[in-house]
C-alpha cells in the first residue's frame, strides 16, 4: 500500500529529528542492512532499513535472532517473520523510505502488532504539550475498524485540507464519548476545562472554540468530535465566503435524486460562469459549494440567488425536486434546501468525518464523479486517506476563486424583483 504522499512532507521538516517504532523484517547478509517494517491497517509495508547506531554487542545479537528464526532467504536477504521491535531515529520519509534511519533502543515490551503508522504520525505531530491522546486503543467505528489512535491520526494526515475550511470561523462539534453508534451531543461552549491555547470567539453568548491549528484540532479530536460543523463566513465578518446548496434526498436510497439535482446545477453554473465544488454530506446527500469574492456579497444578497436556483429547478423538475420544509409534505422528492444558507446557519466542514456506522466523510469531489456509480459508503476514512495518496484535492484551489459573475447575475436579479 502506498504511504500518504503528503505525509512525506510532513517528515521533512529540514533540522528535524523524527522517531518512531519499527519492527525487523530481515537482514541483508552482504552488507548488514537490517530491514524494518510497519504496520498499515491490515497490511505489513516495508518502509526502509537501517545499519547505523548498534552496539557491536546489539548487532550481533540481532542477527542471530534473525538467522535462529528465519522464514525464507532470497538471493543475499534472510526474511523473518514480524516479531523484534526497535525505535528508529530518522531524517525524513521520501519515497515510502526512511531517510538516514538510526537505531536507538530495542523495544521488547512491545508486539509488532503495535507498531503502526498511525502511531508513528501521532509520535511526530508538533502540537502543545498539553496535547494528549489518551485510550488510543478505544475502537470509534467497528466496520471498517477504526481505532481512536487511527481516528486522530486521521486528522493530523487530513489536517492540510481541513484546517482551510475551519480556520477563522466557529465551531460546532458533535461528540461521540463511546464511539459510533452510540450517544451523541452537539458541543457549542468551549468546556472550562479546554487548555490556555484553545482560541476562542464569543457570539450570542456562547464561546465557541475557533480551529485554527492542528493542536487545536487534535484536542477536539481526543475529545471524541467527531463531526465539524462551521459557518458560511469568519469571525472577521459577517459576510458569507461561500454559497452551499444541500440536496438532501428522502431517503440513502434515493441518492440518485442528489447526482440528478447535481447535474442540472452545473450546467446552469457553468452557463453563468460560476465556479462550483461538489461534496458528499457523508450522509445521504450532496452539498455544493460556490466561493464568493471576499465581502462582495450580503446573506440578503445571496438569498435572491439561491432562491431564485432552487424555484427554477422545482418549477423545472416538479416530480423530482422540492422546496417544502416540511418532510412529511414533500412526497419523496428532494428537498433543496437554500433556506440553510444564513447567517447563524452551519454545514458540516469538508474532510470532516460523521457519525455514521460505516466512518464515512463529507468528501468533497470532482465534477466528473459525479454520476451513477457514485456511492456515499465508499468514501470512508480509510478510502479519503488514500485517495488523497494517488490524486489532489478536489477543493485544493476554492479559496483562489472569486466568481465575479454572481454580482452580476444577482444584481439583474434584484432588478427584476423590483420591477
Amino acid at each position: 500500500m502506498k504511504l500518504y504522499k503528503d505525509m512525506e512532507s510532513f517528515f521533512s521538516i529540514r533540522g528535524t529529528k523524527y522517531k518512531g517504532v519499527f519492527f525487523i523484517l530481515g537482514l541483508n547478509i552482504q552488507n548488514e542492512n537490517f530491514l524494518v517494517g510497519i504496520k498499515r491497517e491490515n497490511d505489513i509495508v516495508q518502509i526502509g532499513s537501517f545499519t547505523e547506531g548498534l552496539k557491536q554487542n546489539e548487532k550481533q545479537s540481532l542477527i542471530q535472532a534473525i538467522m535462529s528464526n528465519q522464514k525464507k532467504m532470497k538471493e543475499n536477504t534472510v526474511f523473518v517473520k514480524p516479531g523484534i521491535c526497535i525505535e528508529l531515529s530518522f531524517q525524513s520519509i521520501n519515497n515510502d523510505q526512511l531517510i538516514n534511519p538510526y537505531f536507538k533502543s530495542f523495544q521488547l515490551e512491545l508486539t509488532w502488532e503495535q507498531c503502526t503508522w498511525d502511531r508513528l504520525v501521532l509520535d511526530n505531530a508538533f502540537v502543545q504539550y498539553e496535547v494528549k491522546i489518551t485510550h488510543p486503543d478505544k475502537i470509534i467505528w467497528e466496520k471498517p475498524f477504526i481505532s481512536k489512535e487511527r481516528f486522530v491520526a486521521y486528522l493530523i494526515q487530513i489536517s492540510p485540507f481541513i484546517l482551510p475550511f475551519l480556520e477563522k470561523r466557529i465551531l460546532t462539534t458533535i461528540r461521540y464519548p463511546h464511539g459510533i453508534p452510540g450517544e451523541s451531543f452537539y458541543q457549542k461552549n468551549c468546556p472550562d476545562y479546554a487548555p490556555s491555547f484553545i482560541r476562542t470567539k464569543e457570539k450570542d453568548g456562547i464561546n465557541y472554540i475557533v480551529c485554527n491549528d492542528l493542536s487545536t484540532l487534535l484536542w477536539l479530536g481526543n475529545q471524541l468530535a467527531i463531526e465539524y460543523h462551521v459557518p458560511f463566513q469568519t469571525i472577521e465578518t459577517d459576510r458569507p465566503l461561500e454559497i452551499v446548496f444541500d440536496l438532501d434526498p428522502p431517503n440513502s436510497s434515493s441518492f440518485s435524486q442528489a447526482i440528478k439535482a447535481a447535474k442540472e446545477m452545473k450546467k446552469i453554473f457553468d452557463n453563468f460562469d460560476i465556479i462550483s465544488y461538489p461534496k458528499l454530506s457523508g450522509s445521504k446527500g450532496l452539498q455544493i459549494h460556490i466561493p464568493i469574492n471576499r465581502g462582495s456579497l450580503s446573506y440578503d444578497d445571496t438569498r435572491i440567488f439561491t432562491s431564485f436556483i432552487a424555484n427554477y429547478l422545482v418549477e423545472k423538475f416538479p416530480n423530482d425536486f422540492t422546496i417544502e420544509r416540511m418532510k412529511k409534505n414533500r412526497g419523496g422528492r428532494l428537498y433543496i434546501d437554500y433556506i440553510q444558507h444564513a447567517e447563524g446557519k452551519t454545514i458540516i466542514c469538508p474532510y470532516s468525518t460523521r457519525g455514521k456506522e460505516q466512518a464515512t466523510v463529507a468528501a468533497p469531489l470532482y465534477w466528473e464523479e459525479v454520476n451513477e456509480k457514485l456511492k456515499v459508503e465508499k468514501y470512508n476514512v480509510p478510502f479519503v486517506l488514500d485517495r488523497l495518496s494517488n490524486k489532489n484535492c478536489p477543493m485544493s484551489d476554492f479559496f483562489a476563486q472569486e466568481n465575479t459573475s454572481l454580482l452580476n447575475i444577482i444584481s439583474t436579479l434584484k432588478k427584476k424583483i423590483t420591477g
